[in-house]
């Protein structure tokens, strides 16, 4: 089964277990991760659910679409690398790659 690495806030990091089509989100809060908060539960209207993703050398993520790219405007700590985890679903091809929780904004709670 395809999988990537979360990382915690803190710096903590575990393995988790992926199935294609299901979301970033669902699959960080399924494995335990309390810290990604999701309060619209995955309607792309907030940014709780930001996160920096790393996929492996060649391989690149779906493209932002405008909603998103908005939502991202009003969080902290923007990076060229943040997404909101409810926006991404994963498949194998993603498979290795390295997602860290971003540093909470509370502005979005």
């Amino acid at each position: 089964m395809a999988s990537f690495t979360l990382e915690t806030r803190e710096g903590a990091r575990s393995e988790v277990k992926a199935k294609d089509g299901v979301t970033l989100m669902k699959l960080i809060r399924r494995s335990g991760a309390e810290e990604l908060v999701a309060q619209c539960g995955g309607s792309c209207a907030c940014a709780t659910c930001h996160v920096y993703v790393s996929p492996r050398e060649g391989v690149t993520l779906p493209p932002m679409r405008p909603d998103e790219s908005r939502m991202l405007a009003t969080a902290g700590e923007r990076r060229m690398t943040s997404r909101l985890a409810c926006q991404i679903k994963f498949d194998a091809a993603l498979d290795g790659m390295h997602v860290t929780i971003a540093p909470e904004n509370l502005d979005d709670i």
